[in-house]
Formats: C-alpha cells, sequence, structure tokens
C-alpha cells in the first residue's frame, strides 16, 4: 500500500456484522490512493501542516504524519477543526464512523454530560450552526444513564447505541421523559408525538439547527430491539437525514 494513503480502520468482526463490516471496508480501501504524494493541510483554526502522508481515519480525528524525514510528527485534528472539503477529500463520514465504532460494542459510560439538556438549547443551537450540523433530540429516562455495551437489546444498550452512531454527525440534546416532553420545540414534538415514535425510549427526533424544522423521528426499534435491528433502522434514517442535507445545500 502506498505510503501516503494508509488507511487504518478497526472493525470487530462477529458472524452478524461481518457483511456490513466488509461492505465499509471495501468502501475504505476503494479510497485508500486518492492521497499517492505528500500534501498540505489547513485547519480552520488556521494551523497549516505540511508534506503531510500516512493520513488516518480514527474515531476522534483525521491523523496524519507531517513534516520532513528528519523532522517528522503524528498528529490527530478533530472532524470539527477540517473544512469541508478536506472532509470530503478523505472520505469522513460521521454516521459510517459511528455504526462502525458501535459495533465494536465497547461500554459507553452515559452519564447527563453527554449532550446537552434540553435548559442548554441556546448553546446546543449555537454549536450547531456553528458546525452546520442538525440537532438531535433524545427522549431518554434518566435511569438509562449508566454504563451500557451498544450492540445489547436493553434501553440503556440502545441508548448507548444512539450516542455512539449519531454524536459525530448530530449535536445531541438529551430530553427527561420523567418532566421535559411538553417542553420541547414543536418541531421536535412532531416526532416524540407522531406514528414513528413507537412507544419506546430511548427514541430521537431530528431537526434543524434553528428547531424550526423536523426532519425524522428514529425509533427504538420494538421489544425485540438489539444493535442489528437498530442499525437497520438507524442506516433508513441516515438516508433521510443526508437526502435532507443535500436538498438544503442545493437550495442555497
Amino acid at each position: 500500500m502506498n505510503s501516503g494513503a494508509r488507511w487504518l480502520i478497526i472493525f470487530g468482526a462477529t458472524p452478524q456484522n461481518m457483511k456490513a463490516n466488509l461492505l465499509f471496508l471495501t468502501f475504505v480501501v476503494s479510497c485508500a490512493f486518492t492521497t499517492g504524494w505528500a500534501d498540505d493541510i489547513t485547519t480552520l483554526d488556521g494551523h497549516k501542516y505540511e508534506n503531510v502522508k500516512d493520513v488516518a481515519l480514527k474515531r476522534t480525528g483525521l491523523f496524519f504524519v507531517y513534516g520532513t524525514a528528519d523532522s517528522l510528527h503524528g498528529v490527530t485534528v478533530p472532524f470539527n477543526n477540517l473544512p469541508v472539503d478536506l472532509k470530503e477529500k478523505y472520505h469522513y463520514d460521521p454516521y459510517e464512523m459511528g455504526l462502525s465504532f458501535a459495533r465494536q460494542n465497547a461500554t459507553v459510560n452515559l452519564t447527563k454530560n453527554l449532550a446537552f439538556s434540553l435548559d442548554q438549547l441556546d448553546a446546543a443551537k449555537a454549536k450547531a450552526k456553528s458546525e452546520k450540523k442538525m440537532i438531535g433530540f433524545i427522549m431518554e429516562w434518566d435511569s438509562m444513564l449508566k454504563p451500557a455495551k451498544p450492540m445489547g437489546g436493553s434501553s440503556n444498550c440502545a441508548m448507548a447505541h444512539f450516542y455512539d452512531v449519531f454524536n459525530d454527525g448530530l449535536v445531541l440534546v438529551f430530553v427527561r421523559h420523567e418532566n421535559e416532553l411538553n417542553q420541547v420545540p414543536a418541531a421536535v414534538g412532531q416526532g416524540f408525538f407522531g406514528p414513528e415514535e413507537g412507544g419506546f425510549a430511548p427514541n430521537m427526533a431530528v431537526v434543524t439547527a434553528d428547531c424550526s424544522r423536523f426532519i425524522c423521528e428514529i425509533p427504538y426499534g420494538g421489544k425485540d430491539s438489539d444493535g442489528a435491528v437498530r442499525e437497520k433502522i438507524f442506516r433508513e434514517k441516515i438516508t433521510v437525514i443526508k437526502k435532507f442535507t443535500a436538498e438544503a445545500n442545493a437550495a442555497k
């Protein structure tokens, strides 16, 4: 493999997820030779890295080596500090990354601090506008906020799954089922009180950054929900989100 385009993706391979993993691996390998020579990268905060090589997508950002032979350095730049054209160049897809990471089934230590709360909505909207993202409002019970594995079948496992898959692609807001459902923006209510909510928590309503337009509702998946069931649902809804984003960008 060309040293200027060495891509590293770690998969957890089981009979249940091998097909999905192989499909994603095929996609990554097909992109492997897009950087056949040293390149330069300039981040959103103005830092310029010269003679970039050995680029790899990691969960925490874009990793690469830069510099000359006698002074090489490795660095990981968060994806939110990269221009859109660079993320596209290196084929970054936050949802595919999230789905792949979730299949590794690593424990997620769920706490309130992993997302915005409803009383922090103004801050969530500001972040979504700044990063050009949508907002995902996750309906939850406080009892779900405990360590959980994302591919499991319980409600707290589903919370971990929602978090792993959507945390990078959306700005997340946790909404307490106990006393906040009637305080959400009207667009969020279209999902929470609509036909696709399904009667189980957690579930998520996705809206625009200013909370003015409803995009889709992502349900828990029913009484037999587990990681495989939810991944199919997530992929269908991610298609809806991407279509909405493409149409909105085309209309600008």
